[in-house]
């Protein structure tokens, strides 16, 4: 009798406890309403006195009488003392503010100004401004106290409900020891299994229940304790989620509308600014002031104007979604250059499903429209530029055909001295591949530094000119320089590759086919014996330019675009073969093409004799050509 006795009375304390939750969690409702028609008050009398909005002013009064009902509401459901005081002095200073309110109005409409916005500008309005803003920062401060009151109940009244569940536990243990003796091995089982769970609740384990059998006292507390503890977990659950979703809704809309990159606003049916962010004002070259509560006449350009209300038309008329529009002019009327941007625009819905506005998210897009500009006129001095060089090509064309016609007549005199140059050939091999490498470095340690130099301080120069017409021309020049400074590492490159003096022959020509394949498309498969094959660098420049102008042969003449390129030792000779399956490779070709100037193959095969070692080229029965030099492995 005396545990039943217990249990009743720690269940009446619980059942206490959670009124005083219930009650907790009105008057912090209350509070959180009081709190959030003040911080609405005090929204629209800024609008109003900054701006004269007769909007506005009939929003404030609205809101006072709302916070005026509200506290009168507040003050019966309130039991705390505490609390009682704060709503009593809260209607204090809210009737105050009522009071100067009113006669601010009345002041700001007595004062003959053109604009309602510049009302605000007397000092009498002023003055009673002030002294509205300091009744509503003690109802503010009220609010605060009022919330922070019933918060301080709340986790009271959560403390005690968690005391009094741990001393119902440890009543309910002790009495399941006191009886322990009495009950059978099945009740045992059950105050077990009881202990457990009330433990697991007792530890803070809301999400527990006590799962008991029969409908005897026992299973009836563990009902009525399992009722109590999902009350106090739905309860607080409620609460968390309650003030979870309110922070994350106002942080996700500061961070919307404050650090967004992009420009966002929203338009009632008249096309008055209701919101705009900073960004998007920025780019309109004025103040969030001045675009809230005018229209987009006032704040924006005629011929911008007249472009946004033919787009907007479809929206605020169908309700229609307007998606990644580009808009063209000016923001300012006094801005003479001309911008792009980026928009779409979506209706601003009623809940009778009535459009109301617009609400719009912009992009600047003019750097992206200028550079497209530079770039179609690089574009077009590229193409005049190819044209002009080939025109000079086709000039230098014509005059070494006649200088080869020149050439061929004093053929015969120059037979006599053939083999004297014979003698001095292979040494004029080793001085031109000695100069083209001193001509590579000085490109590339003179000529290409300087341009990168030269690079870098018009980049310098550009950045600090104002913006214009200079800056264009800036920029375009340093493409220029840095399509020289390309030109002339890709001349330097071949002049002289860095793999054939660092990595070997082998390296190079796979450099090499990647070069061609990157120009041309022409596809080299490359195989090595792996053996051993010393060259000098002035022998290995040489075979590497012999390569060279076979697989440019096979680019232009083998109607393929497909070849194969091998490295072997065969005893002290290097061998190196330029396969394709073209169209082959014949006598009258050859004649053909001395005939008609065909110097490469030629010239291949004076340098490779020059060096000790031969070079063959042949037709392949089934179609294609076989190119092969084989030069000695020792000068």
């Amino acid at each position: 009798m005396l545990s039943f006795t217990l249990l009743v009375i720690v269940t009446a304390l619980l059942a206490w406890s959670s009124r005083e939750l219930a009650v907790a969690e009105r008057n912090h409702v209350v509070a959180d309403q009081i709190q959030s028609t003040v911080f609405h008050r005090v929204t629209t009398r800024d609008e109003y006195f900054l701006f004269g909005l007769e909007r506005a002013r009939e929003q404030w009064f609205a809101l006072n009488d709302a916070a005026t009902h509200m506290l009168m509401q507040g003050l019966p459901q309130v039991d705390d003392p505490s609390a009682r005081r704060i709503l009593v002095r809260s209607r204090l200073y809210l009737a105050e503010s009522v009071q100067i309110s009113k006669r601010l109005v009345e002041q700001m409409q007595r004062v003959p100004v053109d604009d309602p916005a510049v009302a605000h500008h007397d000092e009498f309005a002023t003055r009673l401004y002030s002294q509205i803003m300091l009744r509503d920062s003690a109802l503010q401060r009220e609010a605060v106290n009022l919330q922070k009151l019933a918060r301080d109940r709340f986790e009271r009244a959560g403390e005690r409900m968690i005391h009094l569940t741990l001393l119902l536990v440890i009543l309910m243990a002790l009495v399941t020891i006191l009886n322990s003796a009495f009950l059978t091995g099945v009740l045992r089982r059950r105050m077990a299994t009881i202990k457990r769970d009330a433990d697991l609740i007792a530890a803070g384990d809301l999400n527990r229940s006590i799962e008991v059998e029969g409908n005897d006292e026992l299973a009836e507390l563990a009902r009525v304790f399992n009722s109590v503890t999902h009350k106090i977990r739905d309860y607080t659950q409620a609460l968390h989620d309650s003030e979870k979703r309110y922070r994350m809704q106002l942080q996700e809309l500061a961070n919307i509308y404050t650090h967004t990159p992009v420009g966002l606003f929203a338009l009632d049916r008249d096309l008055r600014f209701l919101r705009i962010n900073e960004h998007l004002a920025a780019l309109n070259g004025k103040s969030i002031c001045q675009h809230v509560g005018r229209t987009v006449d006032e704040v924006l350009a005629p011929g911008l104007v007249a472009q946004l209300k033919e787009v907007w038309r479809p929206v605020l008329e169908r309700g229609e979604c307007v998606l990644n529009v580009e808009i063209h002019g000016g923001a300012d009327p006094s801005d003479p250059g001309a911008r792009y941007w980026l928009a779409n625009y979506q209706p601003l819905m009623s809940e009778g499903g009535d459009v109301t506005g617009l609400m719009g998210v912009v992009l600047d897009i003019t750097e992206r429209k200028l550079a497209e500009k530079m770039l179609a006129g690089v574009r077009q001095h590229l193409e005049e530029e190819v044209l002009q060089r080939t025109a000079k090509l086709q000039l230098i064309n014509e005059h070494l055909t006649q200088e080869i016609e020149i050439r061929k007549k004093v053929e015969v005199e120059l037979l006599g001295q053939q083999q004297k140059l014979q003698d001095m050939a292979l040494d004029l091999a080793m001085a031109e591949e000695r100069e083209r490498d001193r001509i590579a470095s000085e490109l590339h340690d003179q000529v290409g530094q300087r341009l990168i130099l030269a690079k870098i301080k018009l980049d310098a120069l550009a950045s600090n000119v104002p913006g214009g017409d200079c800056e264009s021309e800036a920029e375009a020049v340093g493409t220029l320089v840095q399509q020289t400074i390309q030109d002339i590492r890709s001349l330097t490159f071949q002049l002289r590759p860095p793999l054939l003096a660092s990595a070997g022959l082998e390296a190079a020509l796979r450099w090499l086919g990647e070069e061609l394949s990157a120009d041309f498309g022409l596809q080299a498969e490359f195989a090595d014996d792996g053996k051993e094959k010393t060259l000098p660098y002035e022998i290995r420049s040489t075979v590497f330019q012999a390569v060279r102008e076979l697989m440019l042969n096979v680019v232009k003449h083998a109607g393929t675009l497909h070849c194969r390129v091998a490295l072997s030792r065969c005893g002290e000779s290097l061998v190196v073969t330029v396969e394709d399956d073209g169209v082959g490779y014949g006598v009258e070709q050859e004649s053909a093409e001395t005939r008609s100037g065909g110097f490469g193959l030629a010239n291949v095969r004076q340098k490779i004799q020059h060096l000790g070692g031969s070079f063959t080229i042949t037709s392949k029965e089934a179609g294609g050509t076989v190119a092969a030099i084989k030069v000695p492995l020792q000068s």
